[in-house]
């Protein structure tokens, strides 16, 4: 400040005082936006950008469960499919369970008969390839069991086997006996069991203990009973 101008552009302010030139001012670098003040201390620079969008970062597990589910539905779909050919696979070879033999119980008094010890009849029905006959000992201890099962002869070495097995366990081995087209038969202390090949159905009879006593060999019941079975075909 001077008390007189000092050259050109020097201005004389309210005071009575001489000021030098004021550098020009940049102007704004772009219109403010509507309802916002202009703001002298702003810079130079590019217009501010708009916050981007946010990311939908859950997308790509979305997309993945979506993904994931389509495939198990499309496996059980497949899985279905195969089981249903599968049963009408086994219907057609078997015949169907009708074709083999129903679950035609003996009543609990035969049983009871033959086996010397009384029984109840716990469960009796048919699946696609067996049907059956479940008994059980009124004397939980020291009674007997018994199961019949009538399945289809296709499965019969598996079953002849698995008798085998079980004679394995009691200490003996089955013997063949004149019931159908194949039958063998073994008695044990505490299991005894009997099973046949009757036309296009195996016939197993199991009578085991229901508690830790021994029972006894009961070959000759369970031979009774797979005959009565076999006659009630």
């Amino acid at each position: 400040m001077s008390q007189q101008p000092q050259g050109p552009g020097w201005w004389r302010a309210s005071d009575g005082r001489w000021y030098p030139p004021q550098p020009p001012q940049p102007g704004p670098p772009y219109p403010p936006q509507p309802g916002q003040p202009f703001m002298p201390h702003q810079q130079y620079g590019p217009p501010p950008q708009p916050p981007p969008a946010p990311r939908t970062r859950n997308r790509g597990c979305i997309v993945a469960v979506v993904v994931v589910v389509v495939v198990l539905l499309a496996g059980v779909g497949v899985a279905g499919y195969f089981i249903y050919r599968a049963v009408n696979t086994v219907t057609e070879i078997a015949g169907g369970v009708g074709s083999f033999g129903a679950a035609n119980c003996p009543t609990e008094q035969d049983v009871t008969s033959i086996i010397g010890s009384p029984v109840t009849l716990a469960v009796s029905g048919n699946v696609v390839v067996a049907s059956g006959c479940s008994y059980l000992a009124v004397d939980r201890s020291a009674g007997a069991d018994v199961q019949i099962t009538t399945g289809a002869a296709l499965i019969a070495d598996d079953q002849f086997a698995s008798v085998a097995s079980d004679a394995a366990t009691q200490g003996t081995t089955p013997e063949p006996i004149s019931i159908g087209d194949r039958a063998e038969a073994f008695g044990g202390a505490g299991r005894s069991e009997a099973i046949a090949v009757v036309g296009n159905a195996m016939i197993l009879v199991e009578v085991f203990n229901s508690g830790d006593t021994d029972i006894g060999d009961k070959k000759d019941a369970a031979i009774a009973l797979l005959q009565e079975v076999v006659a009630a075909r």
